[in-house]
């Protein structure tokens, strides 16, 4: 453990946190000095074993125990925030804090959001060289490979859906499952229309895993040089599907630009990708015309325009508000990602059914979560983070309780046989592919 002690005169004067403190004497021992106290935190490993085991498909054990860990994560976030909520914060603490928002900004969202931007780029170039004449594996694997990072960087960011991506429906656009196979067979069917992009339920990321994969597994040129092989879509070519591909991945790398841009403002660096999202007539900053990045750092600041009235207003949005929040995709990935399907048995709701990526898209969700609470991207603990003031203010039980709840959700999820379609599927007796199945009961 490395403790870190700065005189910050004025800044951090008087620091006085009795509410979350372990022990009343913290006072006493620090004075006029915030002390700063970097320890490591409890952290996922970055790989764990797949549970195949043929006998294990049956048993409902697994999914509950992923289901219980992610509610008693909840139950820590929302103790975390209760703790800083009820205490009566000096300046020095709002101080931190709000050193802790910026951070958020700068170490983790705006990176994820540019790094995911980055990607759905290289993803539209790849499929953009895709020519049914001339398409090889190598071009479709690379393409697949390009998917599955830009998946990876846009599950990480789900703990921070707040502003941008809920203000300009960005998540719904992007992201809506299931896919609506009969809407898709219907416009395939018909001819290809602008109508297709209307609707969600036919874009973004899982239109395009549909048209990638199968079965967990790169599609193939063959398939894509011909018909497609998939129940009820033997008349659909790849030619037509490719195209589609090509179309829906240019709208997802505008929104994704958004993004990027919505949060981090106008720069010279970003200036190629703002005129795109410009272009395409796409809004990105708040009503009072901050940056979302600038509208959390603000929060609570006189003349501001933030919409957070205080600075609490903010850490409660961050961390368990309904909607955009760490706890709320805690809650989305235990009661429904994986209960609609696992406990409701509504076998058309799972996720990335596709590319078998269902497990590592909710232990990605988690890890949001992780990397909103250290302030970082690499399972350090920043200086300004929620895990570092919670050691700084001895309150280590609040750390410990958030940490492992997260690291046991990841874990929770981890264990459950994979992949995880299947798994729903030989616990409900549903094939998954079987057309009277395709219809959610669940909806988005």
């Amino acid at each position: 453990m490395k403790k870190i002690t700065y005189a910050m005169s004025v800044l951090m004067m008087g620091l006085a946190f009795t509410a979350c403190s372990e022990s009343n004497n913290n006072n006493e021992e620090n004075g006029n000095e915030f002390n700063v106290i970097n320890t490591t935190p409890l952290v996922d490993e970055d790989s764990y074993p797949q549970n195949t085991t043929a006998a294990n498909y049956n048993s409902k054990a697994f999914g509950q125990d992923a289901i219980d860990n992610c509610l008693s994560l909840i139950s820590e976030l929302e103790n975390a925030n209760t703790t800083i909520a009820t205490a009566k914060l000096s300046e020095a603490q709002e101080a931190y804090l709000r050193k802790v928002l910026e951070t958020l900004v700068g170490n983790v969202i705006v990176p994820t959001y540019t790094q995911l931007a980055d990607d759905v780029e290289d993803l539209e170039k790849t499929l953009n060289g895709l020519t049914v004449n001339s398409i090889t594996q190598t071009q479709i694997d690379k393409a697949c490979a390009d998917f599955k990072q830009a998946r990876q960087n846009w599950e990480r960011s789900e703990a921070f859906l707040m502003g941008a991506a809920s203000d300009f429906d960005i998540d719904p656009t992007i992201d809506s499952w299931p896919l609506n196979r009969s809407l898709l067979l219907n416009y395939f069917n018909n001819g290809m229309n602008d109508e297709m992009l209307e609707d969600a339920t036919i874009l973004g990321f899982h239109a395009l895993e549909f048209i990638l994969f199968r079965n967990g597994q790169n599609r193939k040129v063959a398939e894509l040089q011909g018909n497609d092989t998939y129940t009820n879509f033997e008349k659909i070519t790849g030619a037509q599907e490719l195209a589609y591909a090509q179309t829906i991945c240019t709208l997802l790398k505008q929104r994704c630009f958004q993004l990027q841009v919505a949060w981090e403002g106008e720069t010279a660096a970003n200036a190629a990708r703002v005129a795109v999202v410009k272009a395409a007539g796409l809004d990105m900053t708040t009503a009072a015309g901050l940056s979302y990045g600038e509208n959390l750092k603000q929060a609570g600041v006189s003349g501001s325009k933030s919409t957070f009235p205080t600075l609490k207003d903010a850490i409660a949005q961050v961390l368990i508000n309904d909607e955009g929040s760490c706890l709320a995709i805690c809650n989305e990935v235990g009661t429904a990602k994986i209960a609609n399907p696992f406990s409701a048995g509504d076998i058309a709701y799972v996720e990335s059914p596709y590319s078998y990526n269902s497990i590592t898209d909710f232990r990605d969700n988690i890890r949001s979560i992780r990397n909103v609470w250290l302030g970082s991207t690499d399972k350090k603990a920043n200086e300004y983070s929620f895990h570092t003031f919670f050691a700084s203010v001895k309150s280590d039980k609040v750390n410990t309780a958030v940490e492992s709840n997260y690291v046991g959700a990841i874990e929770g999820i981890s264990n459950m046989p994979t992949p995880f379609v299947k798994y729903c599927s030989v616990v409900w007796g549903k094939n998954f592919d079987d057309p009277d199945n395709w219809d959610s009961t669940s909806g988005e």
